[in-house]
């Protein structure tokens, strides 16, 4: 069984069981060198599906180029990995940055398809798409949650949540000194 055959099984697994998902997941003994291009990969995919998205929907509050997005979504991921495994050791985990990244990864690559799948419900019924997207955004966090867990070794799910919501507020503050690189003072996004 190649390394992308474990991946595709655990992913498969992470629905039902997500933390030992994650456990293996990280078992699996991925190669750093392999992270950032599975970073961009996941990103690109993120990104395209957003823009079609914004072609079905497009908003009225926010321009952004695509070039734009896969910036901000990849410094939002590396920071939010970063938040995790440094919560994580605040509060007694054992995670490193690497496994957290991987983890990340990992993670948006798996709700990939529920993204495809929300696009063709909004397409169907619109009404059904934002419900789908309501459940698979508290399941992604129930997920995170567990993969939390098994990255810092956390007995119970509890400090887990916490580690998610501080890794969330880090994110959020690190994400105010980047996005004025991508927003001007009006709200409106350059267009470099």
């Amino acid at each position: 069984m190649t390394l992308l055959d474990s991946l595709f099984a655990q992913a498969q697994r992470a629905y039902t069981e997500p933390r030992a998902a994650g456990a293996d997941v990280l078992a699996l003994g991925v190669p750093r060198e392999v992270l950032v291009p599975a970073l961009f990969t996941v990103v690109i995919f993120s990104v395209i599906l957003n823009t079609i998205s914004e072609t079905l929907a497009p908003s009225p509050f926010v321009i952004i180029t695509p070039f734009q997005m896969v910036m901000l979504l990849t410094v939002m991921l590396l920071v939010f990995s970063f938040a995790i495994a440094k919560a994580g050791q605040w509060l007694g985990g054992v995670g490193v940055f690497h496994d957290s990244l991987l983890l990340v990864i990992f993670q948006q690559a798996m709700f990939l398809p529920a993204v495809a799948i929300q696009l063709v419900l909004f397409v169907i019924f619109p009404v059904l798409a934002g419900l789908f997207i309501l459940f698979v955004m508290i399941y992604l966090t129930w997920v995170q949650i567990n993969f939390i867990a098994a990255l810092h070794g956390f007995e119970t799910l509890g400090r887990a949540i916490g580690v998610l919501l501080m890794a969330i507020g880090m994110t959020f503050i690190a994400l105010m000194f980047v996005a004025p690189f991508f927003v001007t003072t009006t709200g409106v996004l350059n267009n470099v």
